[in-house]
């Protein structure tokens, strides 16, 4: 990928799209913001691509990006990485395809499918990430902060 994240600015246009200018001074409108490993370490690693999905720019650390810059990135960032953390399981119960899980998120009630065991994944830090089988994932930020009866029913399945 290039050019060197150090010399290019990203701007917010009228309709509220993102616009790279390289360090040639090229304009690139309705870019698009990509975390190359979100899950892992948020904070690191995040291309920059046109609208047509070409590459133009990779940086590897956000904090060495300008303050505007970066807050308008994690803005956008934030926009499109939605990930719903969940509060509280109700019930895992056993499904024809797998699992259903009935919980509490950020976003409210909601239940899905999971197929299997390989569907929930430890993450750095003591997170837990839930696929359901629509490829939608789910976020335990921190186990040990889900009251009992969730922390049970999370333990008797994973």
């Amino acid at each position: 990928m290039n050019p060197p994240t150090a010399h290019f600015d990203l701007q917010r246009n009228a309709a509220g799209n993102l616009t790279f200018t390289d360090a040639a001074g090229v304009v690139h409108h309705d870019v698009l913001p990509l975390r190359l490993f979100p899950l892992t370490d948020p904070q690191h690693w995040v291309a920059i691509t046109s609208a047509t999905g070409h590459d133009l720019a990779c940086i590897e650390d956000l904090a060495a990006l300008s303050g505007p810059t970066r807050d308008l990135l994690l803005e956008t960032l934030a926009q499109r990485d939605f990930v719903p953390l969940i509060l509280s399981i109700h019930a895992i119960l056993r499904a024809a395809h797998g699992y259903e899980w009935h919980v509490t998120t950020d976003r409210g009630k909601t239940h899905f499918t999971v197929e299997n065991d390989e569907s929930i994944q430890p993450l750095a830090g003591g997170s837990i990430v839930v696929m359901d089988h629509r490829n939608t994932r789910y976020l335990i930020p921190d186990p040990a902060t889900l009251d009992l009866k969730s922390r049970q029913r999370l333990e008797r399945y994973y």
